[in-house]
């Protein structure tokens, strides 16, 4: 174990409970199969939009979640691509409509420009080379859906994966007055932030790497940058979730609870995962990405974060 990890995590004793049970009624066998079929979860719709920022017209497709199930005030997940990709892409590497059905949250997924987000201090991807300032298209975004859509949008929780989850982290530092928390996949900081970053509050902050990505090995600076910023005060918690897929893949977990303003800053490690969406489709071949872990759902996962802070 490197320094780093000594530094960062407490000894942990992980305790898993299993509870099962079964009925003590008879009847037919109709009946029984009857009673094991849970009724489906009706969809929820997509709206394509249009908006006008910077002097550009941007793109970008909400998913609203079906009226039997929405929540109100209907809380909201940003959900950014990585590049190249478009929000179609994000939509179904990720499964997140599914889960918005399920639970009654919306998901917006804004287009990137050429694919690409503009990270302050962050890679040269085209919409950086265009000077594109994608920190206020998504504040002007979420002033304009909140109010038609009926959405709330002071709340947010911000994921992306690859060049987006390094806009999540950049969001969490700018914009932060309108998140709840930030889920960055596949996008833990190079070294520490090459701009300021100093939220206006505390955010939430749960960070998802895989060991086989090429930039996990900042992956404990990352949580030890937010927990700093956040003001943990105690030492981090690991532990490991049940191997359930056998896919090769196992999941070490980091939590530091008790942060300033009640946030947490948490850590899923996913051993032998590559550059993916835990639970969701390959971005590519393995060759090419690595593996994509079956042992967690990173969409259920985010569902479970944000009730712990809406």
């Amino acid at each position: 174990m490197s320094t780093k990890w000594r530094r960062l995590v407490a000894p942990v004793i992980l305790l898993v409970l299993v509870v099962t049970g079964c009925s003590g009624q008879h009847g037919s066998a109709s009946s029984q199969r009857s009673n094991l079929i849970t009724p489906s979860i009706p969809a929820g719709m997509d709206v394509a939009g249009t908006i006008e920022t910077g002097n550009l017209e941007r793109t970008y497709v909400l998913h609203l979640p079906p009226g039997s199930t929405r929540l109100k005030p209907t809380p909201l997940v940003l959900a950014l691509h990585g590049w190249p990709m478009t929000a179609d892409e994000m939509s179904n590497v990720t499964h997140l409509s599914g889960v918005a059905d399920t639970h009654g949250f919306a998901v917006l997924f804004p287009q990137g420009y050429a694919r690409s987000w503009s990270v302050p201090g962050g890679a040269s991807t085209p919409a950086h080379n265009a000077g594109i300032d994608d920190v206020a298209f998504i504040t002007t975004l979420l002033d304009s859906i909140g109010p038609r859509y009926g959405l709330d949008t002071s709340r947010v929780t911000a994921a992306g994966i690859s060049n987006g989850g390094y806009l999540v982290q950049a969001l969490g530092c700018a914009l932060a007055s309108r998140l709840v928390g930030i889920v960055p996949v596949a996008a833990p900081f190079p070294s520490r932030p090459t701009v300021a970053c100093v939220p206006s509050r505390p955010i939430s902050v749960l960070e998802i790497v895989g060991t086989g990505d090429q930039d996990a090995g900042s992956f404990p600076d990352t949580l030890a940058f937010w927990s700093s910023t956040d003001r943990c005060p105690s030492a981090a918690i690991a532990g490991a979730l049940p191997d359930v897929a056998h896919d090769g893949t196992t999941v070490t977990t980091i939590s530091l609870t008790g942060c300033s303003g009640g946030t947490e800053v948490t850590g899923y490690l996913v051993n032998g995962g590559g550059h993916a969406w835990p639970g969701g489709e390959a971005l590519g071949s393995v060759d090419e990405f690595g593996v994509t872990s079956k042992q967690f759902n990173a969409s259920e996962l985010i569902w479970t974060f944000l009730t712990r802070h809406r």
